[in-house]
């Protein structure tokens, strides 16, 4: 049989004629069928504290039973910790996590706890701030003293970009009893003083009380807080030195019947009575600290306590009161106290209780 001619065409097609794609495959064109399984950011409540508040750890399982997820960020953590803040989307990476914070509240989040040792001295080019940065991580070296500052600016950010902020913002002591007299709150007259001596002729009774202008904690270490709780002197012994020292504050001792704290969860009040023989009873004796849950504080107390957390623009506050020939005399306002050891004395739950259910109304509000 001849070899067919160079050039002539095929009897055999070498391509099929075109045909209906199958419809097995035209599911992958279907968008009816495309499913977007990447991760989205979850609304969530955003707890920035210490790894030894355990007061936030009952709230975060009632926020859980009531299905809203919450996120935890403790200050001796930091050096672990992978965070992203995108304002535009008020979104937040935490850890790998997409985020977006309904309510951040802020409570013991304090940078005296970073250690800057347990971060990765390679994670930053310190080269331009000279040889001291490049050396072993140390309290009092500028990467220690960079790094704090930089987690304290970055949990205001995330207060700014959330729905809601519970933050620790107060005023100071002395502008908080002037700020109870001024809407008719009775407060122990006081001062704030380098030289004590110098002013102990300034107040009337026999005993007045020192205690700190500032926290009743510092932490030259981090991990070791050492307390410096109100002491109450006769004012004979208060002491004088040929320099000034700290600035305290001296306040006039008052004469009571009963002590209660009283706390302020957004609009719900829980009272307790405590009963101590020390201003530091809380935290150098509490077995010998007696407490007692009120069923509610009394109608003058109550007045005046939400009075003043209007006036302060508070959510939370722990508050505290002395009652003095039944009037009630208002000493200070801890807008981070803590509440579980009242509620342990007392085998109590209503402030947990009351937690819970203030975030998960904010967390509600801001979906």
């Amino acid at each position: 049989m001849p070899d067919r001619p160079t050039g002539t065409p095929s009897s055999r097609s070498p391509h099929p004629p075109h045909q209906p794609r199958s419809p097995f495959l035209a599911q992958l064109d279907d968008p009816a069928r495309t499913l977007d399984a990447r991760p989205r950011p979850a609304p969530c409540v955003l707890l920035l504290s210490r790894a030894c508040d355990t007061d936030l750890d009952p709230v975060r399982n009632l926020l859980a039973g009531a299905g809203i997820r919450t996120a935890r960020l403790n200050a001796e953590e930091l050096g672990a910790t992978s965070l992203t803040i995108a304002p535009e989307g008020r979104t937040v990476r935490l850890n790998g996590r997409e985020l977006i914070p309904t309510v951040t509240w802020i409570r013991h989040f304090a940078p005296t706890a970073l250690d800057p040792a347990a971060f990765d001295p390679t994670a930053l080019d310190f080269t331009a701030l000279g040889p001291a940065a490049r050396v072993a991580d140390a309290v009092g070296t500028p990467r220690g003293a960079f790094l704090r500052d930089s987690w304290q600016a970055a949990a205001a950010q995330l207060a700014a970009i959330s729905g809601t902020a519970v933050r620790p913002d107060r005023p100071g002591v002395l502008c908080q009893l002037d700020l109870a007299r001024r809407y008719g709150v009775a407060a122990p007259r006081a001062v704030l003083t380098t030289d004590p001596y110098l002013v102990r002729d300034e107040f009337d009774g026999p005993r007045v009380v020192v205690k700190a202008a500032g926290d009743h904690f510092v932490e030259p270490v981090p991990g070791r807080l050492h307390g410096i709780f109100p002491t109450v002197l006769d004012r004979a012994d208060l002491a004088g030195g040929p320099r000034p020292g700290p600035p305290v504050i001296v306040q006039e001792y008052v004469e009571h019947e009963a002590e209660l704290r009283v706390y302020f969860v957004g609009g719900q009040l829980h009272a307790f009575e405590v009963t101590k023989t020390a201003p530091a009873d809380p935290w150098t004796a509490p077995d010998r600290l007696g407490v007692r849950a009120l069923p509610s504080p009394p109608p003058d107390v109550a007045a005046a306590t939400r009075t003043l957390a209007a006036a302060m623009s508070l959510r939370y506050g722990a508050f505290d009161f002395l009652l003095s020939a039944g009037t009630p005399v208002f000493l200070e306002v801890n807008p981070d106290g803590d509440w579980r050891w009242a509620e342990r004395r007392t085998r109590t739950t209503p402030v947990t209780l009351a937690v819970a259910a203030m975030l998960a109304a904010l967390h509600r509000a801001a979906l």
